[in-house]
């Protein structure tokens, strides 16, 4: 059992061992991938583009979050390949990450 607080507030917990916290994601690493590419490609616009200059993107104000979203990602490549096939790894990445993100706005 690995207990989560989920952010921003840590006001939620969640197992990262339990099958049950990623039900809602599906259950094939190509689709997996694909949502995790995906959430990094958002992440990516969001933070260089879309926000650049009211805020969120200034790393002054909010490089802690930066700093995790990159070192999440980070960790994703690095390790991808050593889990390719890998379904559980793959979902609780995603889920890290999508908590990460959720409150970028």
């Amino acid at each position: 059992m690995r207990i989560f607080k989920c952010r921003p507030f840590g006001d939620f917990d969640v197992d990262l061992d339990d099958p049950k916290t990623y039900e809602y994601l599906p259950d094939t690493t190509k689709e997996l991938r694909q949502i995790m590419l995906s959430e990094i490609g958002y992440s990516h616009c969001y933070l260089n583009y879309w926000h650049k200059d009211d805020g969120f993107g200034n790393r002054k104000t909010n490089g802690n979050q930066i700093r995790r979203i990159e070192s999440l990602i980070k960790n994703f490549t690095e390790n991808e390949r050593d889990n390719y096939n890998n379904v559980m790894w793959y979902k609780e990445q995603i889920f890290l990450f999508q908590d990460e993100i959720e409150n970028m706005c």
